[in-house]
């Protein structure tokens, strides 16, 4: 009892982890687990290293000496940086690399707010826990498969649907599920022998409507999740007091168009949302049907000549499968809570759809197939 107690909690917490590190790379975000590219955090961090994170909003409050992951507006060009925070101040975050003689503020890149702050590096006692060329691994499979999908398009002259970094995600991601599926059968094998040894050669199998949904909403979820999450996130919009034109003075409104997209099949609710003091956007909420566009205006005051004003604009994605009032009342809650109620309703309406057809009891079909399952075949051939 003890034993399989432990091989069932050692499955649950393999299933969680390797879904977290699928949705990570399906949202190019790190999920229970990051890396470096660089060597700014060395000795900490080395290049190619990988790390634990912890998402955004699990967690607590950000004291000097974390490493976060943020944001960056100018360092390399801008894009998801990993650096140690060294001070706290009113407007946000002082940070700086563990190898870099200059704090990041120190050049043109603004202080880091909260709402720029992806996740934070996992520490025990003050240590960062890292895991040795992990990181370089990952960054090898994506950069192999992003090679191959530029010269596959190139040869047939066509546009890559996916962009190197979704395609390479969504190999990643297949291969992590792949995995899943397999390990999973690995831990169950054990025990089906052992059960198989007590049936007859006549005995039946059963067949569970519990499943059965279980696994149809599985389907469904994990593409529907990505369509909402993997567009979600933040954006960031400067304003350079030296490149506003002459009929504009430092105090005026900067108007800059802001342009949500939707290429899925279900129309979608999209929230807009910033907490710059200096910024306002037009429009909080906008409705995207199939293919379609729609546009919001971001007001921007303008800042003096030598000065930039960095606005963060966070997005978020929901299916317009509700009134859009309760989906705002949900996601005014907490987005977690609006997208917990969509996966809620999606496994109840396919539970219904089986329970109709099927039923939830367990209904016993003949085997006649002395076949092996799938995923031991699989094994067999790459053995």
């Amino acid at each position: 009892m003890l034993r399989q107690f432990a091989e069932d909690f050692f499955t649950v917490v393999a299933t969680i982890v390797v879904i977290s590190l699928v949705v990570g790379q399906l949202l190019g975000q790190p999920v229970l687990l990051g890396y470096v590219t660089s060597g700014s955090m060395s000795p900490t961090l080395h290049t190619g290293d990988a790390f634990v994170a912890v998402p955004e909003p699990f967690v607590g409050e950000i004291e000097p000496g974390d490493v976060i992951v943020f944001n960056a507006v100018e360092l390399q060009g801008g894009g998801l940086t990993t650096h140690r925070v060294v001070e706290e101040t009113e407007r946000g975050y002082i940070t700086k690399g563990d190898n870099n003689p200059f704090r990041d503020q120190s050049s043109d890149e603004p202080v880091v707010t909260e709402d720029r702050i992806v996740a934070t590096a996992l520490q025990i006692n003050g240590n960062v826990i890292r895991i040795p060329g992990l990181g370089t691994a990952i960054a090898t499979v994506r950069n192999t498969v992003s090679g191959a999908q530029t010269a596959l398009t190139t040869a047939l002259g066509v546009d890559s649907p996916f962009g190197s970094q979704g395609l390479s995600g969504l190999f990643i991601s297949v291969g992590l599920v792949l995995f899943l599926f397999i390990f999973v059968d690995d831990l169950r094998d054990g025990q089906q022998r052992r059960r198989d040894r007590k049936r007859s050669r006549t005995d039946s199998d059963a067949i569970d409507g519990r499943w059965v949904a279980l696994g149809l909403a599985f389907l469904v979820l994990v593409p529907a999740n990505a369509a909402m999450l993997a567009p979600s996130g933040t954006h960031q919009v400067a304003v350079d007091g030296d490149d506003l034109s002459d009929d504009i003075q430092p105090g005026d409104q900067v108007e800059n168009g802001f342009t949500a997209k939707n290429g899925g099949l279900v129309t979608m609710l999209i929230f807009l949302e910033t907490t710059h003091p200096d910024a306002e956007m037009s429009q909080h909420r906008l409705v995207v049907p199939r293919g379609k566009s729609a546009t919001a205006t971001l007001f921007v005051t303008a800042p003096p000549p030598q000065k930039q004003t960095v606005v963060t604009i966070t997005e978020r994605r929901y299916f317009l499968i509700l009134p859009p009032g309760i989906i705002e009342q949900l996601h005014s809650i907490h987005p977690v809570v609006a997208i917990a109620a969509f996966n809620v309703l999606i496994l109840l309406s396919v539970s219904a759809m089986v329970g109709a057809v099927f039923g939830f009891g367990s209904k016993r079909l003949r085997d006649t197939s002395r076949d092996l399952p799938l995923t031991r075949r699989l094994k067999r051939l790459f053995k």
